[in-house]
């Protein structure tokens, strides 16, 4: 690999006065003198360093030191900036922008001037120092361009060209050295974790192939995490995987991500790498013991945003994605014609309710169809959608009260456009707007406003309640005031369907006999 396509190398400037600001003692001190509660200072400091430090010729031991102590402090700074990237959904606003531009060039920075350590390391004989700074550099090249898809990921935006036959280059470079499976530590300020070349390399494949766009922002950061704990059960090989039902294929000299073979796909060339999933199926295939049980998937995220345990639900869509099974929103705009949406329960409550006078403009969005399966608006609201959200939708020449309902299950951002593209899950074709008390609550209570819908099971019609109130379990009783109906249930399969939403079947009950008079004596004693 004597070049990279997407690490350009700028020129460097031959300053012996400047190379002695780099040297540990120094360094250590600029480090130290970083204003961590000033973490806009902070960024600019250390994204202002690496430009610079790219910039001067170095020699590789020297820049290899360097670029590790100063590793923990670019880590800090680029989780920083990831975790304001997802406090909120889409579109997202101009600030948010610049954070992210900012990231992708602090990332690009650091990968580079570790790219600028291993190309020279690769083409001379260093003796001692290269075989144990090789490995090191090949891991923090792999990890830097794999961070830097992580970051578009979270963004919803496309990978930058280059960048995986770069991460493909980089993998066999690995190899052709011998360096691939060598351990070193991820990051310095924990020492106890240490992974491969080939291990960064195989956990972006992994997470490409999840089908990002179909991950909440925090879902894709647990998923990069969970998968550290998955690459032995991943192999890589040069020829196809006997007995998988699927091939999956890496086109080594070409720009582009892993993807599963479809039925009538001829054979790629020689330059192909085949992915075996047979030890991470099998281990998959009990889900249970590798789950957060605890949670729903959309819960987990806001309950426990330090949980690195994928739920049930989420290692069941992990396993579809790892299986070759596309994602597929539900295909509702066959007609391909216009749409109007409502975001959120309270909102499609609104328009459902009769006795609601808001005018629809003001509550419903329009949108249009991208396919047979996908809606797309520019969104003058920032931070509205995400995956998850519950969404209702109706047709522009029907009535506000008949409507979709379903949950945002794929998002992405059309770089050219800046449209918000997404697809839904189906629920329901039409859905009522209901109130719900619990049964043992006082008459001066609200009762809570709540969807119901109808659908149909292999042992009848079961009617369904959606909402907001994470407090009710199964077993819960609670009466539904429905238009002029009244009249208790008993609340099971509860379920985390959507970011804040539970769903649970509704099983209708007796209602208990109040006897409006006391009993008397006998009269005739």
């Amino acid at each position: 690999m004597k070049n990279s396509f997407y690490l350009v190398i700028p020129k460097q400037e031959d300053n012996p006065q400047r190379i002695k600001e780099y040297e540990a003692k120094p360094l250590q001190q600029w480090i130290d003198e970083i204003p961590a509660a000033n973490p806009g200072l902070a960024t600019r400091l250390l994204h202002d360093f690496i430009i610079e430090f790219n910039a001067l010729l170095i020699s590789a031991e020297l820049r290899m030191a360097a670029l590790e102590q100063l590793r923990p402090s670019f880590l800090a700074i680029e989780e920083n900036l990831r975790s304001r990237l997802t406090k909120t959904g889409f579109p997202k606003e101009e600030n948010d922008q610049k954070i992210f531009n900012v990231l992708v060039s602090i990332e690009k920075e650091l990968t580079l001037s570790y790219w600028i350590v291993l190309k020279e390391l690769s083409q001379k004989n260093f003796g001692w120092f290269q075989g144990k700074q090789l490995p090191l550099a090949l891991h923090r090249c792999i990890s830097g361009l794999s961070g830097i898809a992580i970051s578009h990921y979270l963004m919803r935006m496309p990978i930058p060209d280059w960048i995986w036959i770069d991460l493909h280059s980089l993998y066999k470079l690995s190899i052709a050295l011998k360096k691939d499976t060598a351990k070193v530590v991820d990051d310095p300020a924990n020492p106890s974790e240490k992974s491969s070349p080939e291990d960064c390399y195989k956990r972006i494949l992994l997470l490409s192939l999840t089908a990002p766009n179909g991950l909440m922002q925090k879902e894709i950061l647990l998923v990069y995490q969970f998968i550290r704990t998955l690459c032995e059960y991943l192999h890589i090989k040069n020829t196809p995987v006997s007995g998988q039902a699927t091939q999956c294929v890496i086109l080594t000299d070409e720009d582009k991500a892993p993807y599963f073979l479809k039925e009538d796909a001829g054979r790629p060339d020689s330059a192909t790498l085949y992915l075996d999933f047979t030890k991470l199926h099998k281990m998959l295939e009990h889900k249970a013991k590798h789950a957060n049980s605890s949670e729903g998937r959309f819960n987990a995220v806001l309950a426990r945003q330090n949980e690195q345990t994928p739920t049930f639900d989420l290692l069941e869509y992990l396993f579809h994605r790892w299986s070759g099974f596309e994602l597929e929103s539900t295909r509702l705009f066959d007609d391909r014609l216009d749409r109007y949406i409502a975001i959120g329960l309270i909102p499609t409550y609104e328009l459902l309710n009769e006795l609601t006078t808001m005018a629809g403009s003001e509550t419903e969005l329009p949108a249009h169809t991208a396919s047979e399966s996908l809606l797309s608006s520019r969104f003058e609201q920032t931070g509205i959608l995400s995956v998850g959200r519950l969404i209702s939708i109706r047709k522009a020449d029907r009535r506000d009260n008949t409507r979709t309902l379903g949950i945002v299950n794929q998002l992405l951002i059309d770089k050219q456009t800046n449209k918000v593209i997404f697809g839904v899950q189906f629920l329901a074709a039409q859905c009522n707007a209901v109130t719900y008390s619990p049964l043992d609550s006082s008459k001066k209570e609200e009762p809570v406003k709540a969807l119901l819908y109808a659908a149909e099971g292999e042992d009848g019609d079961k009617s369904y309640l959606i909402t907001d109130n994470f407090i009710l379990k199964n077993g819960d009783v609670a009466r539904i005031h429905w238009k002029n109906e009244d009249y208790p249930v008993s609340l099971h399969e509860r379920k985390n369907i959507g970011l804040g939403y539970w769903q649970f079947q509704c099983v209708k009950i007796m209602e208990k006999t109040k006897f409006s008079t006391a009993k008397k004596g006998y009269d005739f004693i």
